[in-house]
């Protein structure tokens, strides 16, 4: 005997189609297709994504091979055709942060400042202690702002705990490499701005629709 065909529902329970609605039929059918057609869509863009960076290598190559250098190591590149009329490039992003020894350097400043508030007292001493309490002030998701700590050191005072605080604060900093970015950008004449050409789903729904 023939296993009677069925639907796996939301609950994970099977279900015989024959109790399966004409309306829960076609709404599987037409999610499911959809659901396959952006897998293709994922696939072919991952597709052009691989054959583009291997296309970047090859003319990096070429131009190792021409004699024109490179500029830096950091990944960045950018090319354009020989009409200037379309521009790709590869943008890679840099991030900065602090390892530990950020608390120690923070220990020392603020140290340093309640000393010179407690001894010699003043709006000067307040100020300064309280600029450091501001650059270290940690923002509701748990980070620094790294702008304002490395403001710190570009404050010239000379006191050893001062220096020493600085000395840490600057060998905390790492440069960690973050996202990179493809970019492709085209012009009609040279008369227009430049455009970059979007590959992100909501950007194409079409145009009587937007």
């Amino acid at each position: 005997m023939a296993k009677e065909k069925t639907m796996v529902d939301s609950m994970g329970q099977e279900v015989p189609i024959k109790y399966v609605s004409k309306y829960d039929k076609e709404r599987d059918r037409i999610v499911r297709k959809i659901h396959k057609r952006f897998l293709k869509a994922r696939a072919d863009l991952e597709r052009v994504m691989e054959d583009s960076l291997a296309d970047m290598k090859q003319l990096a190559a070429a131009r190792g091979e021409a004699g024109i250098p490179i500029a830096g190591d950091r990944g960045n590149m950018q090319a354009s055709s020989f009409d200037g009329l379309i521009t790709v490039a590869i943008a890679v992003r840099y991030e900065i942060h602090l390892d530990e020894r950020v608390q120690q350097a923070r220990d020392l400043m603020l140290a340093y400042a309640r000393g010179l508030a407690k001894q010699l007292g003043g709006d000067d001493s307040a100020a300064l202690l309280e600029l450091i309490d501001e650059a270290f002030q940690v923002s509701r998701s748990g980070t620094l702002s790294i702008s304002r700590v490395l403001s710190l050191l570009r404050r010239n005072i000379r006191a050893k705990e001062w220096r020493l605080a600085q000395k840490l604060l600057a060998e905390s900093i790492e440069t960690r490499r973050g996202k990179s970015y493809f970019r492709v950008e085209h012009r009609k004449d040279r008369q227009q701005k430049a455009e970059p050409i979007k590959l992100d789903i909501a950007d194409c729904w079409p145009a009587a629709t937007k």
